[in-house]
């Protein structure tokens, strides 16, 4: 009976759907070159896994990446209309960190508010 229900309550958490991070509000509204620079700078910690809204211009889109200047690269979330280059923009996303290789911080689950 009680593998039973451990087995029952293990099924239930695996099958759970994750949370929808696109349509959580931003904890902190950055511009973008605030963020790559505490990010680059060892500063992730007040970053890292929240909900931020990051303004800037946009580097340019590649696919379903929008590029920001100086750095931040926004895996974007479903359908959007891609900005122009240069155009200012705000996108509100989750932070996943800072990846040394390519000199970008890296956020998902990024929309156009």
């Amino acid at each position: 009976l009680l593998a039973a229900l451990a087995v029952g309550i293990g099924l239930f958490f695996y099958f759970k759907p994750a949370p929808d991070r696109s349509t959580e509000s931003a904890s902190k509204v950055v511009e973008a070159k605030v963020l790559y620079m505490a990010m680059s700078g060892g500063e992730a910690a007040a970053y890292l896994d929240q909900i931020v809204a990051v303004s800037g211009q946009v580097k340019g889109v590649d696919g379903k990446t929008l590029m920001l200047d100086p750095g931040i690269a926004c895996r974007m979330e479903g359908e959007f209309s891609a900005p122009e280059r240069n155009e200012p923009v705000t996108v509100k996303g989750r932070v996943l960190g800072y990846d040394d290789m390519f000199g970008e911080v890296q956020m998902d689950f990024c929309v156009i508010p």
